[in-house]
């Protein structure tokens, strides 16, 4: 049976080779219609007469792209100090390879980077290079200067949209700062989108909540993101309501949304899946795979009551911890220590309920890190966080993910969510990466012009020259280092 991605090929080579045929017959160049090798740019006059009935608001124009200009010199030294840093740990410390290095995970290609779903990355790529180029041209119509066409670029499917000003008007002839302007346009009108859209998926955020469901479960029993509706007789909605469930029997009772009933037999308690090197837990013996049944002879069932009791404790007060370990049920003293103003013992655990693990927590955990974003992003290293969101904390509301959350208006508030978070992470990341001051980037041109209005144009040629060869030498070598040995 010939796999999908061997249909997807075939598909693809037989679009390549129409191509080339049309392209020797002459018939693209007549189409106006060029082509990259697989790429076409498939231009048109349509839509010009729109973009000029926007342009007339030249005043409007001129202030949100003016306004725009200082918020990109100040994405152009996060970025410039960002490549610095990059550099550094890659000449000290290279990552060894991963996913995160690979090269097919460096480029924002949906369907190549693993980490950018296929339809919500196209989606989002298409909204990001379509406001993008679409603003530059509103602005050079704003500030007179004549556009072309405008196009769609296309790969098999649309992948984005452009607009082509009169290059020579543009370059050449046109002020530096309407020059600058036109170019701030696209960054500036990213930067918005990506507001507008996270500030929506902030909101629908509030409309789900997270679920009591199985995260796993060792004995094989219960499918992975079965939500549960009652255990040992109490409807369980909130932690609280699993904490009072589980205190009623050592049995565990479940009755799942599928109508079925689920009995387990084994030991309720806090599982230990790492322990810190050097904290007071190592030292008083604890292991991975222990479980805590009791702390200070008051019973854990829960997360919830786990951490509700060491809230009450302080730093260099001893506990005793009851556990179960490999059959044998035995005490430990615990004296706690002081990390980040609070009492620890320096264990890493998950809930242990014979077996199976409730997503209720992690699904929190979530919920509480995507909220805080907006708080994040009024500082630098928030800006990198979100920029390293979807590969090391959140990638999208899909598969168990789904089944984790109640949802108000059922799997339509999901489909949304994903709409607007990848439309706002794909016009946030390339908004900040188009900051760069290399060429042929809209940040390289406007370093270009601001060192020349200073220093004057040798000085500002020569100095675009070098930032783009540092910038575009280190995004190279992030992901050549990592992957020399697999290379050798």
């Amino acid at each position: 049976m010939i796999m999908l991605t061997e249909y997807i090929l075939l598909i693809f080579a037989i679009y390549w080779l129409i191509i080339e045929m049309l392209r020797v017959k002459g018939k693209l160049e007549k189409w106006r219609i060029t082509a990259y090798g697989p790429i076409l740019l498939i231009r048109t006059e349509k839509g010009l007469n729109f973009l000029k009935r926007l342009a007339l608001k030249k005043k409007f124009w001129k202030i949100y792209a003016t306004t725009g200009i200082p918020l990109i010199y100040a994405g152009m030294i996060f970025m410039f100090l960002l490549i610095i840093l990059m550099d550094y740990i890659l000449l000290t410390t290279p990552p060894p390879p991963s996913e995160i290095t690979s090269p097919r995970n460096v480029l924002l290609i949906p369907g190549i980077n693993r980490f950018i779903p296929l339809v919500w990355g196209v989606i989002g790529l298409l909204v990001t290079l379509v406001v993008h180029e679409f603003s530059h041209a509103v602005l050079a119509l704003s500030e007179k200067i004549k556009v072309k066409s405008l196009g769609v670029i296309l790969a098999l499917i649309p992948i984005g949209g452009f607009a082509e000003p009169d290059e020579k008007q543009l370059l050449q002839e046109a002020k530096t700062l309407s020059r600058m302007r036109v170019f701030a346009a696209g960054i500036t009108s990213n930067f918005v989108v990506a507001a507008i859209s996270f500030l929506i998926f902030f909101h629908l955020l509030s409309y789900i909540t997270p679920a009591i469901a199985i995260l796993s479960d060792s004995n094989g029993l219960i499918q992975p993101g079965t939500k549960i509706v009652e255990i040992n007789g109490y409807v369980v909605k909130t932690p609280e309501d699993l904490e009072k469930a589980l205190l009623k029997s050592e049995k565990v009772v479940m009755k799942l949304e599928d109508g079925r009933t689920v009995e387990l037999n084994g030991i309720i308690g806090i599982e230990i899946v790492d322990v810190s090197k050097g904290l007071p837990a190592e030292k008083a013996g604890l292991k991975k795979g222990m479980i805590i049944l009791k702390v200070d002879g008051e019973r854990v069932v829960t997360l919830h009551s786990f951490m509700n009791i060491l809230k009450g404790k302080k730093a260099n007060e001893t506990i005793t911890l009851t556990v179960w370990d490999k059959g044998e049920i035995k005490e430990v003293s615990v004296k706690l220590t002081e990390k980040n103003g609070r009492a620890v013992m320096g264990v890493l655990v998950q809930e242990n309920i014979s077996g199976v693990v409730f997503s209720y927590y992690l699904a929190n955990k979530i919920l509480s890190t995507l909220r805080s974003i907006p708080t994040m992003l009024t500082n630098p290293a928030g800006w990198v966080f979100v920029m390293a969101l979807p590969i090391t904390s959140f990638n999208s509301f899909s598969g168990i993910y789904v089944k984790m959350f109640n949802a108000k208006f059922g799997d339509a508030t999901f489909y949304i969510l994903n709409l607007f978070y990848w439309i706002g992470w794909i016009n946030f990341y390339v908004g900040l990466f188009n900051c760069l001051p290399a060429i042929p980037l809209d940040g390289g041109r406007i370093f270009q012009d601001t060192v020349r209005v200073i220093f004057g144009k040798r000085i500002s040629d020569n100095a675009v020259k070098l930032a783009s060869a540092l910038i575009f030498t280190s995004i190279f070598l992030s992901f050549i280092i990592p992957n020399l040995k697999g290379i050798i």
